[in-house]
């Protein structure tokens, strides 16, 4: 099939694993295999606690796994195997192809340049050799366009700002304009809105909502609220492992793994009678994911089975669950 068809994915991942090395020598596995896909226009929430192994996720997608990190596994875009590239070869891609948006704008932004040269060199760099494209004044009516999409308001004269004379929201867009100015095929976004509050929330997601027609989008979050608003499939991981992977109304109103079930118990919500619950124990540390099934010791429908065999991911109804006592419909 034509990788670039319509009905291919963008992105294509198939048993990722990143391993880091412990103190006593052995090779953890910090993301253990997650395998998804996006398409054009899709919106994937990559769900869980902190710890989970979803920002690594993400970060393998660019090549960004810090070293000593390993990764494995098939990270196919648009066709093109990313798994193995050298440093020259990302250099190609990110940016260009796959774009982030990371969680804090302002250490994600240089702070001793204005916003508009940084906008300016990721143009250049990714369209050198195009006709007119070394132009100063190309890349700069392209910066300014990317600040307009964002919605920044006046974004010729913010141009000449720096990360610091900008407000919080100011800055979460221009991390947006940044990852978008090359009109990307994947957009990666972590955490885009946690420093944020609920109004300039919305207008993040509105902003990344409209990329969607022309990108694929995986949005990493542990916010089910910022899932709901954007996401059209959530895959919800615990310990790097997957959990249940389906279409985000479903996920989000019939849970079936426990896990699933249990982060949503311990959100509050106007209207529901009763507190939150918080899901008991703690998820492990780094190192200390059981074999069997790693949401077991904090589970309450924890079975033996459980607690010997890890559970594959497989069709239940509408979705993919690892669960050997699954929540019932």
């Amino acid at each position: 099939m034509d990788p670039g068809a319509e009905d291919s994915p963008v992105l294509g991942v198939r048993g990722l694993r990143v391993h880091f090395p412990s103190a006593d020598g052995r090779w953890v596995p910090v993301v253990d295999g997650l395998s998804f896909e996006i398409r054009r226009g899709e919106a994937l929430g990559l769900v869980g606690e902190s710890g989970a192994g979803k920002t690594m996720t993400a970060l393998s997608l660019l090549g960004l796994v810090p070293p000593p990190g390993h990764v494995s596994g098939s990270l196919r875009l648009r066709g093109r195997e990313l798994a193995g590239m050298g440093e020259r070869e990302w250099w190609s891609v990110r940016g260009r192809e796959v774009a982030m948006v990371f969680q804090d704008a302002l250490s994600g932004l240089n702070p001793v340049r204005r916003i508009g040269s940084l906008l300016e060199e990721a143009v250049r760099r990714h369209y050198e050799g195009f006709p007119g494209a070394l132009s100063r004044g190309w890349a700069r009516e392209r910066a300014v366009e990317a600040l307009a999409e964002a919605g920044i308001p006046e974004p010729r004269e913010r141009m000449g700002a720096y990360p610091h004379q900008l407000s919080g929201g100011l800055r979460q867009r221009v991390m947006i304009a940044l990852a978008t100015v090359n009109r990307p095929a994947l957009i990666v976004a972590d955490e885009p809105t946690t420093a944020l509050d609920a109004t300039l929330q919305a207008q993040v997601l509105d902003l990344l909502r409209a990329r969607l027609p022309l990108s694929a989008l995986l949005l990493v979050t542990h916010d089910l609220g910022v899932a709901a608003a954007l996401c059209d499939r959530l895959l919800v991981v615990y310990a790097g492992r997957p959990a249940e992977d389906g279409p985000a109304e479903q996920v989000l109103t019939a849970p079936r793994h426990p896990y699933t079930a249990a982060l949503l118990a311990a959100v509050p919500r106007l209207g529901r009678g009763g507190a939150p619950r918080p899901i008991p124990g703690q998820a492990p540390g780094f190192g200390e994911a059981p074999p069997a099934c790693a949401f077991a010791p904090r589970c309450e429908r924890a079975i033996e089975h459980c607690r010997r065999v890890r559970p594959p991911l497989e069709p239940l109804d509408d979705r993919l669950v690892a669960c050997w006592n699954p929540v019932p419909p």
